[in-house]
């Protein structure tokens, strides 16, 4: 926990400080998937609810799955930060860079790849996602997903 918090407090001290509200993310709780060629992408966030939400993401191909990743995003030191697992691995932590009413944007400046996460969320049935070298006109990945859609049948 300590390596954890000496890693924010660096990191933070970079970024400006984002206050956390009890409902910011409100937003961001549901199941949403969806499909991108054969690949079915699926990310379910519990309501925030104690300065804590809890998502989780899985991605199957042809019935199989491909890859899998645990994350939350926690209050600590009154902003909001996201912790990614992909695969289960130790934790990375990006803190908030803005928080907005339908868009959130987590930055780690330190880190290889991705520096930034962003959620966003059109309209109340569309999630969006994208991480990033930290450029908007630079290396991304983006999914788009809407809420409790159906899966495909396994294989």
């Amino acid at each position: 926990m300590k390596r954890l918090t000496n890693f924010f407090l660096s990191v933070s001290t970079a970024l400006t400080a984002v206050p956390a509200s009890a409902n910011g993310l409100d937003w961001l709780a549901g199941h949403w998937c969806g499909q991108s060629g054969k690949t079915f992408s699926e990310e379910t966030w519990m309501a925030p609810r104690g300065g804590l939400l809890v998502g989780m993401h899985r991605d199957t191909r042809e019935g199989k799955a491909t890859g899998f990743e645990f994350m939350r995003i926690a209050q600590q030191d009154g902003r909001w930060v996201f912790l990614a697992q992909p695969g289960g691995k130790t934790a990375t932590i990006f803190p908030a860079e803005r928080v907005e009413k339908d868009r959130v944007v987590f930055a780690n400046p330190t880190h290889d790849f991705p520096k930034r996460v962003i959620y966003s969320s059109p309209d109340a049935d569309t999630l969006h996602a994208r991480i990033d070298d930290g450029r908007d006109d630079g290396q991304a990945m983006e999914w788009t997903w809407r809420r409790d859609c159906v899966a495909p049948p396994s294989s």
